[in-house]
């Protein structure tokens, strides 16, 4: 057993007065960035006035009464995205028209999962997920004004504490549900075990099986005492941070538990946590409801 295997365990026996102090300014300055990113109107889950899913085949794009997605301003048939693999390929198709892929006018272009296209006033992002999408992203959506900004708990050390990673002998495939009603595939990699409130706690750890998601992602869905009344009803999200040199050691920060998009608009598609993922205790740290759906 490596040195920091040891000290991972012995960080578990002795709770989350082990850990070194947890970064205080760090935390602020990262909830300061979330606030900012609520107010642009090319990122913010406000801005989302739209939604489109594939039903295979390409969408099209423009100002046209017949297009796929209406765009104010654009020209009639203004671009054309159709899936390709884990990605899209974006074209122009009137006669002069261009759309803006990282700054620039093109056009065509193959753009990654997550990314987004310009299209005069609009930002279009391309939603993967196994259950491709476009998201359309307006700066004069009415949200982006009215819609309540996200709000956390105070910084609480002790909700900051060590688990370890229970690795499945044979990891296996599973269905995870969406909001919008999709079966979403994710591969069970094990069970965290820790302490919280006194008590000896256990959360199932998933990587979703989608484009855009690395072999390293180790994700939790989880509810607590506080969901559906200080939280979120549909629960929470957290990605545990690794323990230097130590395959099974993760930091869990509920400090850094945070709303899925879901939270703030209707349009995005957001895994729905698992049964058995349920803390009985309340968890008043991180992200808290933040009202107004």
């Amino acid at each position: 057993m490596t040195l920091w295997a040891i000290l991972g365990v012995a960080l578990v026996a002795g709770g989350a007065q082990k850990l070194g102090a947890m970064d205080v300014g760090k935390l602020l300055a990262e909830r300061a960035e979330t606030l900012a990113a609520f107010k642009d109107p090319h990122r913010s889950p406000y801005a989302a006035v739209d939604r489109r899913d594939f039903q295979g085949a390409p969408l099209v794009l423009g100002s046209a009464a017949e297009a796929d997605l209406r765009l104010d301003g654009a020209r009639p048939r203004h671009a054309r995205i159709a899936v390709d693999g884990g990605g899209f390929r974006v074209e122009a198709v009137d006669e002069g028209a261009t759309v803006e892929v990282q700054g620039k006018p093109v056009r065509e272009a193959r753009v990654d999962a997550g990314g987004t296209v310009g299209i005069g006033r609009y930002t279009v992002r391309l939603s993967h997920q196994n259950f491709p999408a476009l998201v359309l992203l307006d700066p004069q959506s009415p949200q982006l004004r009215e819609g309540p900004p996200p709000r956390w708990f105070p910084p609480d050390e002790g909700f900051r504490v060590v688990g370890r990673l229970e690795r499945d002998r044979s990891p296996r495939d599973e269905v995870v549900l969406s909001t919008r009603g999709n079966a979403r595939r994710a591969r069970r990699l094990g069970r965290f075990s820790f302490e919280l409130g006194g008590r000896k706690q256990q959360l199932t750890a998933l990587r979703l099986l989608e484009p855009g998601v690395g072999e390293a992602a180790v994700s939790i869905f989880f509810r607590d005492a506080t969901t559906g009344h200080e939280t979120y009803p549909v629960g929470r999200y957290l990605e545990p941070e690794p323990v230097a040199g130590d395959p099974d050691g993760f930091v869990l920060d509920f400090n850094r538990a945070y709303n899925p998009t879901c939270a703030f608009s209707p349009h995005y598609n957001c895994p729905i946590p698992p049964r058995e993922n349920v803390l009985h205790v309340p968890v008043r740290a991180g992200e808290m409801d933040p009202g107004g759906h």
